[in-house]
Order: C-alpha cells, then sequence, then structure tokens
C-alpha cells in the first residue's frame, strides 16, 4: 500500500502541576493566601482541601490540590502506615519525633532545624510516592493525573471492565 498524501498530525500539551498533601487540612490552611483567595476555590471531600473538577488557574497554570489521606486503603490512612506498604522499595519509614514536636512545629524547627528538615522531607516523600503510585494505578484505568479518591479509581475500574 502506497500513501501519496503526508498525514499531518497536530499535537497539543497541556502541563498539568499538582499540590500533594498528606491531611491537607492541616497544612494548606498555613498558606499566606489561605484566606483571602485559595479558600473559596477549594472543595473539602472528607475533611480534606481539594480541588474538584476544574483545576485551579495559578499564573498561567492549571494546579490541581490532592491529598493522599483520600488515597489510603481502609486503615492505613496515617502516613507511617502509607510508608509501610513501600518498605519494600526504599526508606519510607516516617521520622517519630515527640507528641510535644508534633503540637508545637515552629518550636522543633527552632530548636533542631536538622531533625526537623528531616522529618519533615521523609513526610513529602512518603506523601509524593503514594501519589505517585495511585498515579500509575489510574494509568491502567485509562485515566491520567493523580485520582481524587480510592472510590474514583475503583469507580474507573468497574467502568473499564
Amino acid at each position: 500500500m502506497k500513501f501519496t498524501k503526508e498525514l499531518e498530525i497536530s499535537l497539543s500539551t497541556v502541563k498539568n502541576f499538582y499540590i500533594i498533601a498528606h491531611y491537607s487540612a492541616a497544612d494548606i490552611p498555613m498558606l499566606k493566601d489561605f484566606d483571602t483567595e485559595l479558600k473559596l476555590k477549594l472543595s473539602i471531600v472528607n475533611k480534606s482541601f481539594v480541588s474538584l473538577g476544574k483545576p485551579l488557574k495559578f499564573e498561567n497554570k492549571y494546579l490541581y490540590v490532592r491529598d493522599t489521606m483520600l488515597l489510603a486503603p481502609a486503615g492505613q490512612g496515617s502516613l507511617s502506615k502509607l510508608g509501610k506498604l513501600y518498605e519494600s522499595h526504599g526508606d519510607f519509614v516516617k521520622r517519630t519525633v515527640s507528641k510535644e514536636d508534633i503540637t508545637n512545629m515552629k518550636a522543633f524547627l527552632l530548636r533542631d532545624p536538622q531533625a526537623f528538615e528531616e522529618y519533615a522531607i521523609q513526610d513529602a516523600i512518603i506523601t509524593v510516592k503514594h501519589a505517585v503510585e495511585m498515579e500509575k494505578f489510574n494509568m491502567t484505568v485509562k485515566q491520567v493525573g493523580i485520582p481524587l479518591t480510592l472510590s474514583s479509581i475503583g469507580r474507573n475500574y468497574v467502568f473499564k471492565e
């Protein structure tokens, strides 16, 4: 078979950006512009701040807000339990700190900046790892991006099958 005309394909790309938190109700309200702009643009799902439907638009970029609490299996909602799901993938063990440090992170930062940084970075690593794994699984049900909830992945799986 011989083609005489060249085939033209048009391709456009859109970059989506994500803010990912584990228990966003603790993190998102600490943002400087939360009370002025952000609060009105976010939705609450099971006590978590997320973007539903259309993403937020920020500096000509599309921004989705996701919470890995909504992507945790039943009974595995804590960050330490999520980290244990990925033990075979590397160091995803949550660092432990005192209850006093948990309730007063600012004092923890001032008293021991290195321990605070290690704690915070490890929490972020576990959160991102879980979000990436959920995004990979989401692709198996022919969806793109980090899903909103485990239920949404299940729904898409049923429709795919």
